[in-house]
């Protein structure tokens, strides 16, 4: 793990801060590909994901497994996160090495807000996993019936 990783992971914006200045790479990732700002995004810290965007982070990169800070944000329910790595030109369609989508994270965790945010940025309702299971199935599969309505609803309009 990278100092500028420990640091965000403990939440210590003025370290991290400081690591900044004394420029630490921003994109350095780990031995599994991690990067400040995805371990950022899975706190749902926006400050620390906004500051690291305002240093250069980079919104696209993914760890090892494909893995992004999107994936991240989606998972851990923080819509204005996903809302910002989105401005800051995450790939809303990307998908990990098992098929993995922002968007069927959010519906598998039951995060209807950032569901709808995805939805509404042009999210890929029909994109399967390597299980061939969509975000509609995750949703159903995970007991969350109001996000399998949002996600039907969002079918039927396309």
């Amino acid at each position: 793990m990278t100092e500028l990783i420990e640091a965000i992971k403990t939440g210590e914006k003025s370290q991290v801060e400081a690591l900044l200045q004394g420029n630490a790479d921003v994109n350095q990732k780990d031995a599994d590909g991690l990067t400040a700002l995805t371990a950022a995004a899975e706190s749902g810290n926006l400050e620390l994901v906004q500051l690291l965007l305002n240093a250069g982070a980079e919104a696209k990169n993914a760890d090892n497994d494909g893995w992004t800070a999107l994936m991240s944000a989606a998972g851990s329910g923080k819509v204005e996160v996903v809302e910002a790595l989105i401005a800051a030109g995450a790939d809303i369609n990307g998908q990990s090495e098992f098929g993995v989508t922002a968007l069927i994270t959010a519906a598998g965790n039951g995060h209807g807000d950032v569901v709808q945010c995805l939805i509404d940025r042009g999210a890929d309702i029909r994109a399967k996993d390597r299980n061939n299971w969509t975000a509609l199935v995750w949703a159903a599969e995970e007991g969350h019936p109001k996000i399998v309505d949002l996600i039907k609803q969002a079918r039927d309009r396309t």
